[in-house]
This record gives C-alpha cells, structure tokens and sequence, in this order.
C-alpha cells in the first residue's frame, strides 16, 4: 500500500491454511454465458450455503465470478442445487458429485449439463 509523500507499507497474509473449499465456476447456455444472477446452494458437512454469481458489486471493485465455499472440515459436497436466470434449476447429487467435488478444486458447470473438474487442485 502507498500513501501520498509515505513510505510504502506490504502487509503479508501468513496464515495457515485450515479448511477445504471448493469453487464452482457456472456457465449459461440458455442463460447469460457468465451466469450472472444465478443461485447456488451447496450441501457439504451437514451445513447449506447459498452463494449469487454477482456482476458490478462493490465500489471501484469487482466480485469474482467463480463461487468459493469454504468447506471447513468437510472433505467433499453432498448436494448442489443451481437456480439459473433463464429458471431452470439443476440439481446434482450423489457418490458421482461427491467424487468429483472434494475439497480445494474448482469444477466448472454447464447450464444443463454435467460438471467436470476445470483445475483439479489449487
């Protein structure tokens, strides 16, 4: 960070790593292509989150598009349930979904279609 006629500051993030997440990272095919608007629940650990792929959220910043949920402890996810724009909901579950989303990847889904694992680790 600078400040006008300062020195210059870094600030360092050292911490350890303590949980598993997983990012989903949507595409539209009868919605808009990055699946601005779409909701996402996600089951993992006996806990559902919601996560909204936004667009333009946040003063002289920009959200990320892929999803990140931080799993905690769990190692893998029981159930996404995808609310598209275009109204479609997709639901996955089951050993398949399980195996592909264990904890710290992200895995890139289709509107209608199946995920499949974009970066298999981060």
């Amino acid at each position: 960070m600078n400040a006008n006629n300062e020195t210059p500051v870094l600030y360092l993030n050292n911490l350890k790593k303590t949980g598993n997440s997983v990012e989903l990272k949507l595409v539209g095919t009868r919605s808009n292509r990055d699946a601005i608007g779409a909701c996402v629940w996600l089951t993992a650990g006996g806990k559902k989150m919601m996560r909204q792929v936004e667009a333009g959220s946040g003063y002289a910043s920009e959200m990320m598009l892929p999803l990140h949920f931080g799993l905690g402890k769990a190692d893998h996810v029981d159930a996404v349930e995808i609310r598209w724009p275009s109204g479609r909901v997709q639901q996955l579950e089951g050993q398949e979904l399980a195996n592909m989303m264990k904890g710290n990847r992200q895995v890139r889904i289709e509107e209608g279609g199946e995920p499949y694992p974009q970066i298999t680790q981060k």
